[in-house]
């Protein structure tokens, strides 16, 4: 059996005692990782709605502002990280937000591995680490096998939309989804004004580099 190739370098870091109720006790509620499989999604929000993954959602900022803006959305934030894991869970449990779940954990494995064929409406990875040494390249979250679950699990004209300001990585998001004939390319260019600003970003802009934003759409199988 092959190892799976890690996109991420998880952190350690000392995290106050609230963070850690919060992952054990908030976890409990809003956590997928801790749901049994079969993913039955329905249950999860006990309804049926459009839904939308973001990976690599950090501190929760786009999560929160996106899940409260669009209460008809349900919407799932994963990241690998306790302190932002920690901080979005008690800020959607103090805001009262009932659309919104968090995965702690593999995002790339959460959805090649638990989540239903065709249950997402849009997938969102916004300045995903770029691993900029060669030696690291493998470890791009955006690759042939990232291509192949989106592929799987989004619904037909359902939406997959990045952003990244290193323009290598760009490229390489443009070839690895561009050799799939299923996901049409819709945006490639500058940032979408609807999607919300990032601590991040704006450090960015300051450094000199600018969001390149691509959005991809997939076509719906001639068979249905």
């Amino acid at each position: 059996m092959v190892e799976a190739i890690r996109s991420y370098h998880a952190r350690r870091g000392r995290l106050s005692a609230r963070q850690r109720d919060a992952l054990v006790g908030l976890g409990r509620r809003y956590d997928l990782a801790g749901f049994a499989d079969p993913l039955d999604l329905d249950e999860v929000f006990g309804r049926s709605a459009p839904r939308v993954l973001e990976i690599g959602s950090g501190l929760g900022d786009a999560a929160l502002l996106t899940a409260a803006e669009h209460p008809h959305l349900d919407y799932i934030a994963a990241d690998v990280h306790s302190k932002g894991v920690a901080r979005t869970l008690l800020l959607l449990d103090e805001r009262g937000l009932t659309n919104l779940r968090v995965l702690h954990g593999d995002a790339l494995d959460f959805i090649a591995r638990r989540l239903p064929p065709r249950s997402l409406e849009q997938i969102l990875v916004f300045f995903p680490d770029p691993w900029p040494k060669a030696r690291h390249n493998k470890r791009r979250l955006v690759r042939p096998e990232f291509a192949d679950a989106v592929v799987s699990v989004l619904a037909p004209g359902g939406t997959l939309h990045l952003a990244t300001d290193i323009r290598e990585y760009a490229q390489v998001m443009r070839e690895v989804l561009g050799s799939r004939p299923e996901l049409i390319c819709t945006h490639d260019g500058q940032r979408v004004a609807s999607r919300p600003r990032t601590k991040y970003e704006a450090a960015g802009e300051r450094a000199g580099r600018h969001a390149v934003d691509l959005v991809y759409r997939l076509e719906a199988p001639s068979d249905l």
